[in-house]
């Protein structure tokens, strides 16, 4: 991994809405997680989990696009998702406990 820790840019689409909201910052320092989770944006504590899995699922998706469009004579789009998939399933088999830091902001 790269050891410059600038912030990632914000997408430019995003300026225009006053109601973009940013949901999640991930970063990795010592070999563990550090995470800003905005939690609650739903207002309903029923949606909340759902709203959650729709955004990681989008963010494979996000992720699928771009490891594709660097390496287009790589693994098909379906093998890429299939083993973004894997990893996740290993970590949740794995790795129940969590180190690091999570921060829960609800500006």
């Amino acid at each position: 991994m790269s050891s410059d820790h600038k912030e990632l840019s914000k997408p430019g689409t995003i300026q225009q809405d006053a109601f973009a909201q940013e949901m999640i910052r991930f970063w990795i320092s010592n070999n563990q997680d550090h995470v800003s989770l905005k939690v609650g944006a739903t207002g309903d504590p029923e949606k909340e989990p759902p709203m959650w899995g729709f955004m990681l699922a989008d963010i494979a998706k996000h992720v699928t696009r771009v490891l594709r469009e660097e390496n287009p004579d790589g693994p098909s789009a379906q093998e890429i998702m299939e083993q973004i998939l894997g990893g996740i399933g290993e970590r949740l088999r794995h790795a129940p406990d969590l180190t690091g830091t999570t921060i829960k902001g609800r500006n």
